[in-house]
């Protein structure tokens, strides 16, 4: 049995993650070879092959993350989706209900046997439980969503073997979205000099696409009460809005899979919009350095998981230039 946590997996986003535990979940089930194929979409594989055996080798901690080989062998689409409230990482699934006539028994009793099988798939980074009408509610724990800020912070994304880049887009619309990636790495240079945090490559003219941090690694996202140090509105909906897009274009890491065209343009726009709310209203330095020096390191910890999602973006998927400074 799967139980790798997600420290451990070769997944590029929560929701690829989740997926696999579905797949690794529904496979464990007696009444496998009951399910048609075109039933269970992104769980059930050619052959029944595990989903870990389809994907390139990588490490999973520095470096490059994995590029998720194909895996879907139809266009079924699995229901899963994340819940609309920022405050939570919560994902949703009425798979129950799909697999209601061809198990042939409730959606709450198969839910309530996915989500016990799920459990120890899924712990500690998912909280599992089901919901009334046999909906399986899957919530990213604390300790779960720092593993995943400390991956997305540290690790270069991977280019995608087939990608559909979107149109060049006129100089004046990509302006805002350059702006905040060359402020992301203004004010990380600026912390640098701070000696609030120590970037392994700070000079410009040698930086790579990624910034990595000599220190602190990890990055104190969790507080001594095993909380989460990221509470504040703005904090929570920057946490969101990455998420947000890594979920939407997660689809680019497969090779043949295309649920739906992705804005590319619109998704680096809202992750802008809800970095400029952040640094806004989320203050790094001057009471917060001297009072709380762990949590101005973990806001710019979310800065440097910004600029590298936004950097991804404008040069992957745009074709344009991610400015270090303008």
């Amino acid at each position: 049995m799967d139980t790798a946590s997600m420290e451990q997996c070769p997944e590029v986003t929560v929701k690829c993650f989740l997926l696999s535990r579905f797949q690794s979940a529904i496979a464990q089930q007696e009444a496998l070879g009951k399910i048609p194929l075109n039933l269970i979409g992104d769980t059930i594989l050619k052959n029944g092959q595990d989903a870990h055996s389809t994907r390139d080798e990588f490490s999973c901690g520095t470096g490059k993350m994995p590029l998720a080989k194909q895996v879907i062998e139809n266009g079924a689409i699995f229901p899963l989706n994340r819940s609309k409230d920022s405050a939570r990482v919560l994902y949703v699934s009425a798979i129950a209900l799909k697999l209601a006539k061809t198990w042939q028994q409730t959606p709450q009793t198969i839910a309530t046997e996915l989500a016990e099988t799920l459990e120890p798939l899924c712990y500690p980074d998912f909280a599992v439980k089901v919901a009334p009408a046999g909906i399986i509610e899957l919530e990213l724990t604390d300790a779960g969503l720092a593993v995943w800020l400390q991956r997305l912070a540290q690790t270069n994304l991977p280019i995608p073997e087939s990608r559909i880049l979107s149109p060049v887009m006129c100089a004046d619309r990509l302006f805002p979205i350059q702006y905040s990636h060359a402020r992301c790495c203004s004010l990380l240079r600026m912390a640098h000099r701070d000696r609030i945090i120590v970037l392994a490559q700070p000079d410009v003219t040698t930086a790579p696409q990624i910034w990595s941090l000599a220190s602190p690694n990890p990055i104190p996202w969790i507080d001594e009460g095993d909380r989460l140090r990221l509470v504040h509105p703005a904090e929570r909906s920057l946490i969101s809005q990455l998420l947000t897009v890594l979920d939407n274009i997660y689809p680019i890491f497969e090779v043949k899979n295309r649920e739906k065209p992705v804005n590319h343009f619109k998704l680096a726009s809202s992750l802008s919009e809800a970095f400029q709310t952040f640094y806004t209203h989320c203050r790094i330095w001057g009471e917060v350095k001297i009072r709380q020096p762990k949590l101005a390191q973990s806001r710019l910890g979310l800065i440097l998981a910004t600029q590298s999602l936004l950097r991804f973006i404008l040069e992957e998927l745009l074709s344009a230039l991610a400015p270090l400074e303008l």
